[in-house]
């Protein structure tokens, strides 16, 4: 019994012995640091590529990646929206994920992306949205360009025609506005209603009866391109007997059209129609066919919100004016807000604001311009007062066409008699030095000024297709070779790209270019054929 129990501790022994040659020792690993990246967001921007500013309320740019309590120098405070070329990366220190940017400008320093918990930045695709109607308006391809002029089809979205008769669709005051306007010209210069829709229309309800456009629309597209704004006007054009301009008469829809072609709408409204109660009034600009118009129509930024400043046309008692009044439409709760008269709108704290002009009477009967911020539905108004010695906005129903920065934070002003322009920052009520209009900018010859180069310089462009670049500060300017005047065919809208160092210049037959600032090069966009 003895032996056995020998044998068998034997083998025990001789089978623990190989089992410690086989196996390496069990030994505990040494502790590793934490890093200080794991307790913060995960980096998402990218060295090499942009990045734009997500935080409401702007983010510093710093000469070091560290905090200013940890000695860092403020160089710059970068408003929402601000786009940067992202240069190093990214880098972990005291809480944040930095990286080093380089703005329009070409200051260079360093931004946090995120902490703990929020971003504060997001990447950023530098192109821009273009829209071509095909097949008589019943569809959109929708293409993003880039600033090398390439561009890309991202779909198409289709818009249903809308077959209606004025009798099917619309309002009362818009039937009684169409008989009152056939009976006088009937009445007075019948030959006027020859050559029109309405020449074979014998009583009211024959009129009713006629055809209404199923296609005439306006556009607004959203700063993604993956929505817009759809404007339809069901509308008769009557003549009249003292001039050439014809009556709108009708009703228009606003909606809002997704990439699949589905609309959701957010109001009408008549061409004859009550003016809501008003103070402020404006005086015509010109002979008019429309009484109600929307006069500016504003995404937000984070498309959450859209501002509306519609102007109706008024009898006042010195003559016919005009009013202006907002509506704001909250996407996200269906909500239609009335804040009450204003224009010249710029959206404020990356879409939480709102900023706007109104022309009030003073007690000796002039007109002074006031300027208010408030939330999105009207509430927490409140008044930035402005220094004199300027014109922030234009007493007649045509504005002056003056700008708002990306952020909200500045506007365009003009000195009195509008030879000279400067900047106002809302903050502080700090003026840039005044600068003059370029010779070739006058109101009656300027489509658009834009800032460019990290608002450091004015892009000023004519109906024709002339480009003027000009420094914000000194006013030095210079005209571009680059033109398309020589192309006959007239620009319809400039959008410059978020680095602020090209444009892109969309022409009235649907082609467009991209304007290089730095090179002074127009590039045609290669859109893909229909």
């Amino acid at each position: 019994m003895c032996c056995l129990t020998l044998q068998r501790a034997s083998a025990a022994l001789v089978a623990a012995l190989l089992l410690a040659l086989i196996l390496p020792p069990l030994v505990a690993p040494p502790a590793r640091a934490q890093s200080p990246c794991d307790v913060l967001v995960a980096p998402r921007l990218q060295a090499g590529a942009t990045g734009r500013v997500t935080s409401p309320y702007g983010l510093s740019l710093k000469n070091q990646p560290m905090t200013g309590a940890a000695g860092a120098i403020e160089l710059a405070l970068l408003p929402f929206g601000t786009v940067v070329s992202v240069l190093d990366g990214p880098r972990c220190n005291l809480g944040y994920v930095w990286w080093q940017v380089r703005l329009a400008d070409g200051t260079i320093g360093w931004v946090a992306e995120g902490d703990a918990s929020s971003y504060f930045m997001a990447r950023h695709a530098d192109t821009l949205p273009v829209f071509r109607p095909r097949d008589g308006g019943a569809a959109l391809d929708y293409f993003t360009v880039a600033r090398d002029g390439s561009a890309a089809q991202r779909g198409t979205i289709p818009i249903a025609p809308q077959p209606a008769t004025p009798g099917a669709l619309w309002q009362q005051v818009e039937v009684d506005a169409l008989g009152q306007a056939l009976d006088a010209v009937r009445a007075q210069c019948p030959e006027r209603l020859i050559g029109t829709p309405l020449e074979g229309a014998a009583t009211l309800d024959e009129a009713l009866a006629l055809p209404l456009p199923p296609l005439e629309y306006d556009l607004y597209p959203a700063p993604s391109g993956e929505r817009l704004v759809l404007v339809r006007h069901h509308h008769l054009l009557v003549p009249r007997c003292d001039t050439v301009i014809p009556q709108r008469i009708g009703m228009s829809t606003v909606s809002v059209l997704d990439a699949t072609g589905a609309e959701t709408v957010l109001f009408p409204f008549p061409q004859h129609g009550s003016v809501p109660a008003s103070e402020d009034a404006y005086t015509p600009s010109g002979p008019d066919a429309w009484n109600v118009t929307l006069d500016e129509v504003i995404w937000s930024p984070h498309e959450k919100f859209i501002a509306f400043a519609a102007a109706y046309r008024d009898a006042c008692p010195g003559g016919p004016c005009y009013r202006f009044h907002m509506y704001i439409a909250n996407l996200e709760t269906g909500q239609l807000y009335l804040p009450g008269e204003g224009r010249h709108l710029g959206w404020t704290n990356g879409g939480e604001g709102i900023a706007f002009f109104r022309l009030v009477a003073g007690e000796a009967g002039q007109k002074q311009a006031r300027l208010f911020t408030a939330r999105p539905d009207g509430t927490a108004r409140q008044e930035v007062w402005l220094p004199g010695g300027a014109e922030y906005v234009s007493a007649e129903r045509r504005d002056f066409g003056l700008l708002w920065n990306a952020s909200g934070t500045r506007v365009m002003v003009a000195n009195r008699g509008f030879g000279e322009v400067m900047l106002l920052t809302l903050s502080d009520r700090a003026f840039t030095p005044l600068v003059p209009v370029p010779d070739l900018m006058p109101q009656s010859n300027r489509l658009a000024v834009h800032l460019v180069r990290g608002e450091s310089a004015l892009l000023w462009t004519t109906i024709r297709g002339d480009f003027v670049l000009q420094d914000a500060r000194t006013g030095r300017w210079e005209r571009l070779r680059s033109e398309l005047a020589s192309t006959g065919i007239a620009p319809r809208r400039v959008q410059p790209f978020g680095t602020g160092d090209a444009a892109l210049v969309e022409m009235a037959d649907g082609t467009a270019y991209v304007l290089d600032l730095d090179a002074d090069r127009l590039t045609l966009v290669a859109l893909p054929a229909p």
